[in-house]
């Protein structure tokens, strides 16, 4: 048997007639890579896992926008043939009002192609289209959808709008296609149940983080008055009186919430009223409702003597 000569060095050009022989070098290597690739892929596992591609849509939760000081009041109601017959300006408004509340959706010409839009599973309503309108294209109907809102196909309620704020809207996509024409019967029916022609009343409005000022000084108003009617019921303003409360107290702040809520309308009957219909979130034990007409007057002084 004949023996294979041993090379001392390794003739490329050999290599090109017998291919075979790069088999015994090519497979650790093959091996070496795709081991490499496992471990990479293994350690990014998580991060692979999640969606990292931005979807284009603006995250409002991120904005913020304090709300200014406005002045409550009576909002006169709108008339029907402002309804029936809009003014240039009444459109104009509704304009603005789209482009501020319904474009992101419904896109800047109504077509229904809005950014915020892409993200719903139902897309978007196109004014410009006649068919398809889940609650219809007649006034009273879109009135309805802009009050309600359309749960299923992700359309708000805007129910907080005011009512001519709402019609101003209405107007305004109205100018986008021919829409069905608005009959005085419409609009009695839809007054009946919403009553847009007699007005709201809006109450007054103040900025978040002054509120939140407010809020902090009433409850350190209400911490100061309280610890001086806690100090005036430690010194035993009435013997009698004392007794009485040690005897009833269940939560002594409580007691002097449910006294000072009644404001300036205080009389002995009422704040008794109060408490005998919840002895205890007014602060007192439930044996209060023995007490005797005598001894609610007693008691009643007394709580008054220290609340001043």
């Amino acid at each position: 048997m004949m023996k294979k000569r041993l090379e001392d060095e390794i003739n490329f050009k050999k290599l090109f007639e017998d291919p075979v022989r790069l088999f015994g070098w090519i497979f650790p290597y093959f091996f070496v890579m795709i081991l490499l690739l496992g471990i990479i892929y293994v350690n990014h596992l998580s991060s692979i896992s999640f969606n990292e591609l931005p979807f284009g849509v603006p995250d409002t939760t991120n904005t913020k926008k304090e709300i200014q000081f406005k002045k409550g009041g009576i909002i006169q109601g709108i008339d029907f043939g402002m309804i029936q017959a809009p003014t240039s300006e009444f459109i104009a408004k509704g304009k603005e009002l789209f482009a501020s509340n319904c474009k992101s959706c419904h896109g800047e010409n109504g077509l229904g192609d809005g950014q915020a839009g892409s993200a719903l599973a139902k897309k978007p309503r196109n004014f410009h289209s006649m068919n398809g309108w889940t609650n219809g294209r007649e006034v009273d109907q879109m009135f309805t959808t802009l009050q309600e809102g359309i749960i299923k196909n992700g359309m708000a309620a805007f129910d907080y709008m005011p009512v001519a704020d709402k019609f101003a809207v209405i107007s305004y996509i109205r100018t986008f296609a021919q829409f069905p024409e608005i009959t005085l019967d419409q609009l009695i029916q839809l007054d009946g149940t919403y009553k847009f022609s007699e007005g709201s009343t809006v109450p007054n409005q103040i900025p978040v983080k002054l509120a939140g000022i407010k809020l902090i000084e009433e409850n350190a108003s209400f911490n100061v008055k309280y610890l001086n009617f806690r100090n005036k019921v430690n010194s035993k303003v009435s013997d009698a009186g004392d007794t009485l409360l040690n005897k009833s107290v269940n939560d002594l702040k409580r007691i002097f919430n449910s006294y000072i809520s009644m404001g300036s309308d205080q009389n002995m009957d009422k704040y008794i009223s109060i408490v005998l219909a919840d002895p205890i979130n007014s602060g007192f034990k439930p044996e209060v409702i023995r007490l005797s007409k005598k001894e609610w007057q007693t008691l009643y002084e007394f709580i008054k003597t220290a609340a001043l």
